[in-house]
């Protein structure tokens, strides 16, 4: 049986506002230290304890893997994954860039996704034969087509043990970015 993705979106919807909700009301608690620079707040776990419990309720048969806690439950076929606080240093520096995170994967292929971004109001969603929208209007990828107008983004560097080696491949592409005439 094949499930369209876009009847999933309001669900996937209603779950990341729960997640939102949490995340503007609740401060950050206790902080546990994962690895470098990766590290869980209570809120995180408050979001993907309501969150799974949400979707449980709403799609019984369907998996859920969680950043936090790993998965809790499988499913046939779909499973749902979530970030429950994408950008959790900013978060707890108080700086509004971090969001709420949430995917279905159908066998292993995403078909469905929301991200919200609670503090500065906007949202973002796609599902497979619906397109990409920011709060409710269509978007699409830029027109560049040299990279020269282009904006690119590779994350942030690793620190700490052996930050060096893991940031070989980030300064390279950087270096090479920096040649672009």
């Amino acid at each position: 049986m094949t499930i369209d993705p876009r009847t999933l979106l309001p669900i996937a919807e209603r779950a990341v506002s729960i997640a939102s909700d949490i995340i503007r009301t609740k401060t950050p608690g206790v902080v546990t230290t994962k690895g470098d620079r990766d590290m869980a707040t209570e809120v995180d776990y408050a979001v993907e304890h309501a969150v799974r419990e949400f979707l449980s309720r709403e799609t019984p048969g369907t998996g859920f893997l969680g950043e936090e806690e790993g998965v809790s439950r499988m499913g046939d076929r779909l499973m749902w994954a979530l970030d429950p606080l994408d950008g959790t240093a900013n978060f707890l520096h108080g700086i509004p860039l971090c969001g709420v995170s949430l995917g279905l994967i159908d066998t292993d292929m995403p078909t469905l996704g929301v991200i919200d971004l609670p503090f500065l109001g906007i949202r973002y969603t796609a599902a497979e034969g619906a397109g990409a929208q920011a709060n409710g209007s269509d978007i699409r990828v830029s027109d560049a087509r040299e990279l020269e107008t282009a904006i690119v983004a590779i994350g942030d560097y690793a620190v700490g043990k052996d930050a060096h080696e893991r940031n070989r491949p980030r300064l390279a592409l950087t270096k090479e970015l920096g040649r672009v005439s």
